[in-house]
Protein backbone atom coordinates (compact mmCIF):
# COMPACT_ATOMS: atom_id res chain seq x y z
CA UNK A 1 0.00 0.00 0.00
CA UNK A 2 1.28 3.12 -1.38
CA UNK A 3 1.99 6.41 0.94
CA UNK A 4 -0.53 9.74 0.88
CA UNK A 5 1.41 12.33 -0.83
CA UNK A 6 1.42 16.07 0.88
CA UNK A 7 0.53 18.74 -0.97
CA UNK A 8 2.48 21.62 0.25
CA UNK A 9 0.27 25.62 -0.20
CA UNK A 10 2.42 28.32 -1.56
CA UNK A 11 2.90 31.37 0.61
CA UNK A 12 1.06 34.21 -0.21
CA UNK A 13 3.38 36.60 -2.39
CA UNK A 14 4.55 39.53 -0.66
CA UNK A 15 3.47 41.85 -3.14
CA UNK A 16 -0.17 41.07 -2.86
CA UNK A 17 0.34 41.86 1.05
CA UNK A 18 2.11 45.10 0.34
CA UNK A 19 -0.83 45.98 -2.84
CA UNK A 20 -3.77 45.54 -0.31
CA UNK A 21 -2.02 47.13 2.67
CA UNK A 22 -1.61 50.23 0.31
CA UNK A 23 -5.29 50.19 -0.21
CA UNK A 24 -6.06 50.62 3.51
CA UNK A 25 -3.82 53.59 3.42
CA UNK A 26 -3.11 55.64 1.01
CA UNK A 27 0.07 57.49 0.36
CA UNK A 28 -0.18 61.34 -1.15
CA UNK A 29 2.76 63.82 -2.04
CA UNK A 30 1.90 66.99 -0.55
CA UNK A 31 3.93 70.43 -1.32
CA UNK A 32 6.85 70.08 -3.24
CA UNK A 33 8.65 67.21 -1.98
CA UNK A 34 6.94 67.00 1.58
CA UNK A 35 5.16 63.59 1.59
CA UNK A 36 2.50 62.97 4.36
CA UNK A 37 -0.01 59.56 4.63
CA UNK A 38 -3.65 60.44 4.76
CA UNK A 39 -6.56 58.11 6.48
CA UNK A 40 -10.26 59.18 6.45
CA UNK A 41 -11.29 60.15 9.90
CA UNK A 42 -14.99 58.63 9.85
CA UNK A 43 -16.26 62.16 9.63
CA UNK A 44 -15.49 63.16 5.63
CA UNK A 45 -12.47 64.80 6.57
CA UNK A 46 -8.69 63.26 6.19
CA UNK A 47 -5.94 63.38 8.71
CA UNK A 48 -2.55 64.50 6.89
CA UNK A 49 0.91 63.20 8.87
CA UNK A 50 3.69 65.33 7.41
CA UNK A 51 6.72 62.62 6.60
CA UNK A 52 9.34 65.05 5.07
CA UNK A 53 10.12 68.34 5.59
CA UNK A 54 11.99 69.42 2.34
CA UNK A 55 10.26 72.48 0.21
CA UNK A 56 10.47 72.30 -3.85
CA UNK A 57 11.76 75.46 -4.69
CA UNK A 58 8.89 77.06 -7.56
CA UNK A 59 11.87 77.31 -10.45
CA UNK A 60 11.91 73.16 -10.19
CA UNK A 61 8.41 73.01 -11.05
CA UNK A 62 7.47 70.48 -13.74
CA UNK A 63 4.76 68.03 -14.43
CA UNK A 64 7.01 65.16 -13.59
CA UNK A 65 7.67 66.29 -10.06
CA UNK A 66 4.21 66.49 -8.94
CA UNK A 67 1.06 64.39 -10.00
CA UNK A 68 -2.84 65.02 -10.91
CA UNK A 69 -4.39 67.31 -8.55
CA UNK A 70 -1.60 69.20 -7.32
CA UNK A 71 -1.01 73.40 -7.50
CA UNK A 72 2.35 75.02 -7.29
CA UNK A 73 3.46 78.65 -7.70
CA UNK A 74 4.80 81.59 -6.25
CA UNK A 75 4.19 83.70 -2.49
CA UNK A 76 5.11 87.29 -2.88
CA UNK A 77 4.23 90.94 -1.85
CA UNK A 78 2.45 93.98 -3.19
CA UNK A 79 6.12 95.20 -4.15
CA UNK A 80 6.75 91.81 -6.14
CA UNK A 81 9.48 90.60 -3.31
CA UNK A 82 8.76 86.96 -2.26
CA UNK A 83 7.05 85.94 1.43
CA UNK A 84 9.15 83.71 2.30
CA UNK A 85 7.84 80.09 4.60
CA UNK A 86 4.22 80.70 3.87
CA UNK A 87 2.08 78.06 5.85
CA UNK A 88 -0.67 76.53 2.98
CA UNK A 89 -4.10 75.27 3.82
CA UNK A 90 -6.31 73.31 1.17
CA UNK A 91 -9.71 72.56 2.69
CA UNK A 92 -12.61 70.97 0.82
CA UNK A 93 -16.00 72.42 0.34
CA UNK A 94 -17.02 70.77 3.28
CA UNK A 95 -14.51 72.94 5.65
CA UNK A 96 -12.00 69.68 6.38
CA UNK A 97 -8.60 69.91 6.01
CA UNK A 98 -7.13 67.67 3.04
CA UNK A 99 -3.66 68.64 2.72
CA UNK A 100 -1.51 71.18 4.28
CA UNK A 101 2.51 72.47 3.31
CA UNK A 102 4.91 75.04 3.89
CA UNK A 103 6.46 77.63 1.54
CA UNK A 104 10.19 77.76 0.64
CA UNK A 105 12.66 81.00 1.30
CA UNK A 106 11.92 82.11 -2.02
CA UNK A 107 8.24 82.16 -2.48
CA UNK A 108 7.59 79.07 -4.03
CA UNK A 109 5.24 76.45 -2.73
CA UNK A 110 3.38 73.38 -4.17
CA UNK A 111 0.14 71.45 -2.21
CA UNK A 112 -1.44 68.04 -3.49
CA UNK A 113 -5.21 67.29 -2.75
CA UNK A 114 -6.34 63.65 -2.72
CA UNK A 115 -8.30 63.75 -5.59
CA UNK A 116 -9.32 66.19 -8.26
CA UNK A 117 -12.10 68.84 -7.80
CA UNK A 118 -12.71 71.79 -6.36
CA UNK A 119 -11.18 73.48 -2.89
CA UNK A 120 -10.27 76.55 -1.01
CA UNK A 121 -6.70 76.95 -0.67
CA UNK A 122 -5.75 79.81 2.61
CA UNK A 123 -2.39 81.37 2.50
CA UNK A 124 -1.12 83.36 5.49
CA UNK A 125 2.35 84.57 6.55
CA UNK A 126 4.06 86.35 9.67
CA UNK A 127 3.44 90.14 8.95
CA UNK A 128 0.86 89.94 6.25
CA UNK A 129 -2.88 89.74 5.85
CA UNK A 130 -3.98 85.97 5.22
CA UNK A 131 -5.74 85.04 1.62
CA UNK A 132 -8.03 82.75 0.80
CA UNK A 133 -9.06 81.15 -2.83
CA UNK A 134 -11.32 78.90 -4.89
CA UNK A 135 -9.31 76.57 -6.52
CA UNK A 136 -10.32 74.09 -9.27
CA UNK A 137 -8.23 70.98 -9.10
CA UNK A 138 -7.48 68.65 -11.97
CA UNK A 139 -5.58 65.69 -13.25
CA UNK A 140 -2.72 68.20 -14.70
CA UNK A 141 -0.45 70.39 -12.91
CA UNK A 142 -1.55 73.67 -12.31
CA UNK A 143 0.39 77.12 -11.55
CA UNK A 144 -1.12 79.97 -9.59
CA UNK A 145 1.04 82.68 -7.93
CA UNK A 146 -0.64 84.51 -4.91
CA UNK A 147 -0.22 87.91 -3.88
CA UNK A 148 -0.18 88.81 0.44
CA UNK A 149 -0.83 92.71 1.30
CA UNK A 150 1.03 93.61 4.53
CA UNK A 151 -1.05 93.34 7.65
CA UNK A 152 1.60 95.96 10.05
CA UNK A 153 1.73 99.35 10.23
CA UNK A 154 4.49 102.18 11.12
CA UNK A 155 3.09 104.88 13.04
CA UNK A 156 4.53 108.15 15.18
CA UNK A 157 4.22 111.80 16.42
CA UNK A 158 5.73 114.61 14.16
CA UNK A 159 6.88 117.48 16.69
CA UNK A 160 9.42 119.92 16.83
CA UNK A 161 13.18 119.33 17.52
CA UNK A 162 13.95 120.90 20.86
CA UNK A 163 10.17 122.64 21.68
CA UNK A 164 9.00 118.70 21.07
CA UNK A 165 5.52 120.46 19.61
CA UNK A 166 3.36 118.53 17.55
CA UNK A 167 3.64 119.52 13.29
CA UNK A 168 0.64 119.05 11.40
CA UNK A 169 0.40 118.16 7.90
CA UNK A 170 3.67 117.02 7.81
CA UNK A 171 4.18 114.32 5.08
CA UNK A 172 5.20 110.92 5.85
CA UNK A 173 7.00 108.87 2.84
CA UNK A 174 8.37 105.36 3.13
CA UNK A 175 10.28 103.72 0.19
CA UNK A 176 11.82 100.49 -0.09
CA UNK A 177 15.55 99.72 -0.61
CA UNK A 178 14.63 100.15 -4.52
CA UNK A 179 13.49 103.69 -3.75
CA UNK A 180 9.81 102.70 -4.85
CA UNK A 181 7.32 104.41 -2.51
CA UNK A 182 5.45 101.61 -0.64
CA UNK A 183 3.74 104.05 2.25
CA UNK A 184 2.67 107.39 3.01
CA UNK A 185 0.71 109.76 5.69
CA UNK A 186 0.03 113.04 6.77
CA UNK A 187 0.28 113.55 10.65
CA UNK A 188 -3.05 115.12 11.73
CA UNK A 189 -3.18 118.43 13.79
CA UNK A 190 -1.85 115.84 17.16
CA UNK A 191 1.81 115.14 15.05
CA UNK A 192 0.65 111.47 14.27
CA UNK A 193 0.65 109.26 11.48
CA UNK A 194 0.05 105.98 10.21
CA UNK A 195 1.54 104.38 7.23
CA UNK A 196 -1.03 100.79 6.75
CA UNK A 197 0.27 97.64 5.14
CA UNK A 198 3.35 97.54 5.81
CA UNK A 199 5.94 94.18 5.74
CA UNK A 200 9.19 93.29 7.62
CA UNK A 201 12.05 94.79 5.75
CA UNK A 202 14.64 97.77 5.63
CA UNK A 203 13.08 101.51 4.68
CA UNK A 204 13.86 104.71 4.29
CA UNK A 205 11.70 107.22 5.87
CA UNK A 206 11.82 110.78 4.94
CA UNK A 207 9.26 113.33 6.53
CA UNK A 208 8.45 116.96 4.91
CA UNK A 209 6.88 120.14 6.37
CA UNK A 210 6.91 123.50 5.38
CA UNK A 211 9.45 125.95 6.73
CA UNK A 212 11.09 122.63 8.20
CA UNK A 213 14.04 120.59 7.69
CA UNK A 214 13.71 117.21 6.25
CA UNK A 215 14.77 114.38 7.85
CA UNK A 216 15.31 110.92 6.28
CA UNK A 217 16.16 107.84 8.28
CA UNK A 218 16.84 104.09 7.52
CA UNK A 219 14.25 101.73 9.42
CA UNK A 220 14.17 97.63 9.73
CA UNK A 221 10.81 97.11 10.85
CA UNK A 222 10.57 93.67 12.78
CA UNK A 223 8.87 90.13 11.09
CA UNK A 224 5.93 91.53 13.31
CA UNK A 225 5.20 94.42 10.38
CA UNK A 226 4.21 96.98 13.73
CA UNK A 227 7.22 99.81 14.18
CA UNK A 228 6.59 103.06 16.14
CA UNK A 229 8.93 105.84 14.87
CA UNK A 230 8.55 109.86 16.00
CA UNK A 231 10.50 112.46 14.01
CA UNK A 232 11.86 115.48 14.99
CA UNK A 233 12.00 118.28 12.39
CA UNK A 234 14.23 121.18 13.09
CA UNK A 235 13.09 124.43 11.95
CA UNK A 236 14.67 125.70 8.65
CA UNK A 237 17.12 129.00 9.21
CA UNK A 238 15.90 132.57 9.15
CA UNK A 239 18.16 135.53 8.60
CA UNK A 240 16.11 138.77 9.88
CA UNK A 241 17.43 142.57 10.67
CA UNK A 242 16.77 146.11 9.13
CA UNK A 243 18.90 148.48 7.12
CA UNK A 244 20.33 151.58 8.72
CA UNK A 245 21.56 153.95 6.89
CA UNK A 246 24.09 157.15 8.49
CA UNK A 247 22.29 158.38 11.99
CA UNK A 248 20.72 155.16 12.55
CA UNK A 249 17.47 155.63 10.43
CA UNK A 250 15.63 152.83 8.69
CA UNK A 251 15.88 152.73 5.03
CA UNK A 252 12.68 151.18 3.22
CA UNK A 253 12.51 149.60 0.35
CA UNK A 254 16.35 147.82 -0.24
CA UNK A 255 16.37 145.29 -1.79
CA UNK A 256 18.22 142.11 -0.20
CA UNK A 257 20.08 139.20 -1.36
CA UNK A 258 21.29 135.81 0.06
CA UNK A 259 24.36 134.64 -1.72
CA UNK A 260 25.27 130.85 -0.77
CA UNK A 261 29.02 130.07 -0.52
CA UNK A 262 29.36 129.19 -3.86
CA UNK A 263 28.00 132.81 -4.87
CA UNK A 264 24.48 131.30 -6.26
CA UNK A 265 21.46 133.43 -5.48
CA UNK A 266 19.76 131.41 -3.04
CA UNK A 267 16.77 134.47 -1.72
CA UNK A 268 15.47 138.35 -2.00
CA UNK A 269 13.76 140.74 -0.17
CA UNK A 270 13.00 143.92 0.20
CA UNK A 271 12.41 146.11 3.57
CA UNK A 272 9.24 147.32 4.86
CA UNK A 273 8.16 150.86 5.78
CA UNK A 274 10.28 150.47 8.72
CA UNK A 275 13.36 149.17 7.14
CA UNK A 276 12.91 145.77 8.26
CA UNK A 277 13.35 142.25 6.13
CA UNK A 278 13.01 138.91 6.57
CA UNK A 279 14.67 135.89 4.38
CA UNK A 280 13.27 132.37 5.76
CA UNK A 281 13.69 128.78 5.31
CA UNK A 282 17.25 129.16 4.69
CA UNK A 283 19.57 125.33 4.96
CA UNK A 284 22.51 125.04 7.45
CA UNK A 285 25.59 127.07 5.96
CA UNK A 286 27.71 130.24 5.24
CA UNK A 287 26.00 132.79 3.23
CA UNK A 288 26.81 136.80 1.98
CA UNK A 289 24.05 139.09 2.20
CA UNK A 290 24.37 141.98 -0.58
CA UNK A 291 22.26 145.46 0.39
CA UNK A 292 21.85 147.15 -2.55
CA UNK A 293 22.04 150.84 -1.74
CA UNK A 294 24.75 153.28 -2.87
CA UNK A 295 27.17 152.07 -3.15
CA UNK A 296 26.27 148.25 -2.16
CA UNK A 297 27.45 146.49 0.98
CA UNK A 298 27.80 143.07 1.56
CA UNK A 299 28.67 141.06 4.68
CA UNK A 300 29.04 137.06 5.97
CA UNK A 301 25.98 135.67 8.22
CA UNK A 302 26.04 131.82 9.23
CA UNK A 303 22.76 130.01 9.40
CA UNK A 304 23.10 126.89 11.91
CA UNK A 305 18.91 126.27 12.18
CA UNK A 306 16.51 128.84 14.12
CA UNK A 307 16.87 132.70 13.87
CA UNK A 308 19.56 134.90 13.27
CA UNK A 309 19.58 138.36 13.41
CA UNK A 310 21.80 140.39 10.82
CA UNK A 311 21.42 144.39 10.30
CA UNK A 312 23.13 146.13 7.34
CA UNK A 313 24.45 149.61 7.55
CA UNK A 314 24.14 151.17 4.21
CA UNK A 315 26.89 153.70 3.15
CA UNK A 316 25.20 156.71 2.57
CA UNK A 317 22.77 159.08 4.12
CA UNK A 318 19.26 159.49 3.87
CA UNK A 319 20.09 162.36 1.13
CA UNK A 320 22.11 160.92 -0.57
CA UNK A 321 20.32 158.23 -2.11
CA UNK A 322 18.84 158.24 -5.66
Amino acid sequence: MGKAKTQVLPEPEPELELELELERVPVLAVAGGRHASVEQNGHGGYRVGVVSESVLPVAELSGTDFGGGSLGGRIQREDGCPVPSAVLTLIDQRGHQVARAAGAVDGGYVISAPEVGSYVLIVSATGHQPAAVNVALGQRPQQLDLTLAGSGELSGVVRTAGHGEPLAGATITLTDLRGEVVGAAVSGRDGAYVCHDVVSGTYTLVAVVAHMRPAATTLTVPDTGVLRHDIELAAMGVVAGSAWAEGGRAVADIQITVLDAAGELTATARTDDNGRYVVADLPEGQYTIVARGYPPVTSQVTVSGGEVGHDVRLGYGLGDRT
